[in-house]
């Protein structure tokens, strides 16, 4: 569709094209789907192998086969042994005589046995049914024609090799990235484009990152076409093999595309695949790359083994990466910052029209008439005339800045008197805050953020310990406590229990007091002594002893990463602000804020009148030393609205290890009292895990029906998180009949009584690789004559032209560090290959900071799907509603991914004592190994 088929308005430009049969033209690819009783031969298979290696995780080595296959075809090879994924498909046709022995040597090598001993002339009987499973060559084309009012049924196989065929068209043609440069792109062997030519390098030179774009096929609600998704990322190249999971390698041969591999073994000894080795050698092929990858792993071991050996760092040579690329494994401090920038997204955007032209069609999504709330921070709303007579009041003032700017900005910290009006719509009289420190710096900056808040004089304000300090009269007081035994790092679980005892009766639950928590904190360092950090840290230990009290938490750090304390500061103190604005939220606080930004757009459906609620679901995986079946962590959430007009709006809270509804300033803590759920060994199918979690939350739902007393509710879910646990909001199944699903439960409530169920499930996704990435927006005007409008970003709601039934919303994102200061916009106008380099200068004027290590922001995108469950229920609404919650925070100046009942719910998660905080010292401290960022770590 071009511009001269759409009407006026404004459109949002984003990565996703409908795939249809006249975009991939007449590709083919080459498929042997396997029977039921060839699938049963693999998995006996992967029974024996788990019996070998003697671990009930490990699977049969596939990727033996897989690696053999890629070497020897065009390159394009996917093989999917598992229930669902019953297929090998590849670019080219394979052999039968080939596959038979290729999976022979898979075989017996997996079992052990040695190369020069297998017989490829006597097959095992699963080699002998893959190989004579028949292989068709199937027109991409024919399974992308759309059905009427219908979702795409497209077969498995195609999903994974749809891109194949359309990278390599895009490679064919050089990306112009300026008017005086282009960049060739190169194909990969998962179907994605590599920049491999133009790396891009940092300023002092032997650092390296590509340019990395993916094309993933996914499906949309209520479009008949499947949609093609692209992405471009930065991925950063490591020093050294040994210590990466993945590398790309250049294949020898015209046309064929780089090599993408996993690298076996552990840390400082990983290589390629020896089994593939041993079976590519076995069968007199040439694999010189995979010789090389070995040969350099070989040279790298043994640097680093001398390396240790004399209790020295390796240090690995910083040099040009030549046929391999090792990627970095982790987010270690690089010298090439991470995101490609706006600029990159948008050329991307062009090139792909370029090179498809006609065939290229962008999905259609139109800007929405609606109102954002106006937020705190937001420049006031002043008439004309207010604005004409300001600005003319500061052309007369002999000092026009001491008057401020003409629209002034309010704060974020809610009134007194709303906080107050909070406390009492939960049946409290008073707020105690009990200040927490044992460093007399962190005791100040508390104080001066109270004084800040509730416009307090700062003069001779000093408070002696346990004495309440008045913040609004007396109904809302802090009081300040030495905490130094009970709070700093160490381990002693059972001295802290003293020491919180010993601090008097400010914590005690009274009649009529809701008590919070402002505590001092800060992350362990890392020593050469080996003691985990986590065992030490005093914050997850004193926040349980806490919640047992029913105390809501929150932590302010006393100390930065370094270990040097932080002073306090006649600026504004911006951490401690957000600490006290999210104890705010964790007591359970609301101000006008929330009734604004549910206020009804005109006449339309009532969305102050109904109940929102947020339901979390993370999957708890296994960390070390533990074992059975990953369990379910569940939190939820819900806006109650008041029942008065004028009234306060309260929020309720629910946990599956707290399975009651309750005030979330009672709800937060009572979870974070209990543990996680544990890590058992239970024999449940992941079927029957994932409908116990469905269950608990219908016992949920039908508690919560009756703490609302008649009051309708919404209830919006992650889809990532939660498609698992009701078949109902997988997009293959909307508008299907509950009958054929393989969940207990269809959708959230979907088993209560008609009159209890909720009105509208509403879906969010914010994946990366399932939502349409934005690039900017279009305006066409009215006026034949008028030419579109571009603009390099878009923040308002877009609705998604959909073929049938109702629409999906995508509410795109502009990155906080982007819409602030200017060096946050990096990436705006080009890209990183016109990245500036660093200037040292004596004179201030000329220098200049690189911007090659700087990280360069993108929008992001959410889809918003609501799926009504009554006639009277407006779907636009609730999107536009979703929207406004995502937009205003609960105490936030900028936009969260998720709107405030799930954002809300998934922070209880995230505060629990039990969730790492040891992700930060992983990603921010942990040095490259063999770097000089590393040595200089060591030494440190």
């Amino acid at each position: 569709m071009t511009n001269n088929d759409r009407a006026s308005g404004k459109y949002l430009n984003t990565l996703a094209f409908r795939c249809t049969p006249e975009l991939v033209g007449g590709s083919v690819v080459y498929v042997r789907q396997f029977d039921d009783e060839t699938w049963k031969l693999w998995d006996d298979f992967n029974t024996q192998c788990k019996r070998k290696y003697g671990n009930d995780d490990a699977q049969a080595p596939y990727s033996i086969a897989t690696t053999v296959l890629s070497m020897t075809g065009s390159g394009y090879v996917y093989l999917g042994p598992g229930r669902t994924e019953r297929f090998l498909a590849s670019l080219h046709p394979i052999d039968d005589r080939l596959l038979r022995r290729v999976f022979t040597l898979t075989y017996h090598l997996a079992l052990g046995e040695d190369v020069t001993t297998i017989d490829l002339g006597a097959p095992p009987e699963l080699s002998k049914r893959i190989a004579d499973t028949p292989e068709v060559a199937y027109q991409l084309a024919e399974y992308l024609e759309p059905a009427d009012n219908a979702q795409p049924t497209a077969p498995g196989w195609l999903y994974r090799t749809i891109a194949w065929e359309l990278s390599r068209h895009l490679a064919a043609e050089p990306w112009a990235i300026s008017d005086s440069r282009s960049i060739r792109l190169r194909p990969d062997t998962t179907g994605g484009l590599v920049a491999l030519d133009d790396p891009w390098e940092n300023d002092q030179g032997g650092r390296f990152a590509l340019s990395r774009t993916a094309l993933k096929l996914k499906t949309m609600p209520n479009i008949s076409n499947p949609v093609l998704l692209l992405s471009s990322r930065v991925t950063r190249i490591s020093s050294s093999l040994v210590f990466s999971k993945t590398a790309l390698a250049e294949q020898s041969g015209p046309g064929r595309p780089l090599l993408e591999f996993t690298l076996n073994g552990r840390g400082g000894a990983r290589t390629i695949n020896r089994l593939a080795l041993q079976a590519l050698g076995r069968l007199q092929m040439d694999y010189s790359i995979l010789r090389t990858i070995h040969e350099r792993s070989q040279r790298e071991q043994r640097l680093f083994n001398a390396a240790r050996e004399r209790k020295e760092p390796p240090h690995f040579p910083a040099e040009h990466p030549g046929q391999v690329w090792p990627v970095l494994p982790k987010n270690y401090p690089f010298p090439i910052g991470t995101g490609t920038g706006m600029q990159h997204l948008r050329l991307l955007y062009q090139h792909f029209t370029k090179v498809f032209a006609a065939e290229a069609r962008p999905l259609e999504m139109g800007e929405v008439k609606m109102a954002m709330p106006h937020r705190p921070t937001d420049p006031e709303n002043i008439s004309k005339r207010e604005y004409e007579r300001r600005r003319a009041e500061r052309e007369q003032h002999p000092n026009p800045k001491s008057l401020g700017p003409i629209k002034q900005r309010g704060t974020l910290f809610p009134a007194p008197e709303a906080i107050l009006a909070s406390v009492q719509a939960v049946g409290r009289a008073h707020l105690r805050i009990v200040c927490l420190w044992y460093r007399d710096e962190t005791r100040l900056r508390m104080l001066d953020t109270f004084c800040k808040s509730f416009g307090l004089s700062p003069d001779g304000l000093d408070p002696r310990n346990g004495d309440p300090l008045p913040l609004y009269g007396d109904k809302v007081v802090a009081v300040f406590h030495n905490a130094a035994s009970f709070l700093a790092p160490g381990r002693l679980p059972d001295g802290r229990r003293e020491a919180l005892a010993e601090l008097g009766a400010a914590l005690q639950p009274q009649a009529g007091v809701l008590v919070g928590a402002w505590c001092e904190t800060e992350i362990p360092l890392v020593d050469d002594t080996g003691v985990n950090p986590d065992d030490i840290d005093g914050k997850p230990q004193s926040k349980k002893l806490l919640a047992a009290l029913g105390v809501s938490t929150q932590y302010l750090k006393g100390r930065d990463d370094q270990g040097t304390v932080i002073q306090p500061t006649a600026k504004d103190d911006h951490p401690a602000e957000k600490a006290l604005l999210d104890l705010y939220r964790s007591l359970g606080i609301l101000d006008d804020r929330i009734a604004n930004a549910l206020r009804p757009e005109k006449a339309g459906y009532a969305v102050d009148q109904i109940a929102h609620v947020g339901i979390h679901v993370r999957q708890q995986n296994r960390r070390k030393g533990e074992f059975g079946h990953p369990k379910v962590v569940i939190t939820a959430t819900a806006l109650v609205p008041p029942k008065e007009a004028d009234g306060t709006w309260t929020m309720l809270g629910w946990s599956s290890t707290s399975p009651n509804w309750q005030h979330y300033h009672l709800a937060q803590p009572a979870f974070h009292a209990s543990a996680y759920p544990e890590i058992g060994g239970d024999k449940a199918t992941y079927r029957q895990r994932w409908d116990g979690a469905a269950e608990s939350i219908e016992h949920a739902l039908a508690d919560l029906v009756d703490e609302l007393h008649g009051t309708p509710y919404v209830v919006t879910v992650d889809e990532s998180t939660s498609r698992r646990m009701w078949d109902g909001l997988q997009n293959g199944r909307l508008g299907g009949s509950p009958e054929a699903r393989n969940s207990r439960y269809w959708l959230p409530g979907n088993t209560l009584h008609q009159d209890e169920r909720p009105r509208a499930i509403i879906r969010i996704n914010i994946d990366a690789d399932e939502v349409p990435q934005p690039v900017g927006s279009t305006h066409l005007a009215k006026g034949e004559d008028s030419a579109p409008k571009d603009q390099a970003t878009a923040t308002t709601l877009y609705e998604v032209t959909t073929d049938f039934g109702s629409p999906v919303w995508i509410l795109p994102t502009v990155p906080r560090s982007y819409d602030g200061a200017k060096a946050g916009r990096l990436g705006a106008e080009y890209t990183r290959w016109d990245a500036k380099r660093s200037v040292a200068s004596d004179n201030k004027e000329d220098r200049r900071k690189g911007e090659m290590p700087q990280n360069w922001y993108s929008m992001k995108g959410t889809e918003i799907y609501p799926l009504t469950c009554a006639d009277d229920v407006s779907a636009k609404a609730l999107a536009i509603t979703t929207a406004k919650l995502c937009h205003q925070a609960q105490f936030w100046d900028s936009r969260t991914r998720y709107p405030v009942p799930l954002h809300a719910a998934k922070q209880m998660d995230e505060d629990h004592p039990q969730y790492r905080r040891t992700v930060a010292y992983e990603e921010q401290v942990a040095p490259e190994p063999g770097t000089a960022e590393h040595e200089y770590d060591r030494v440190r």
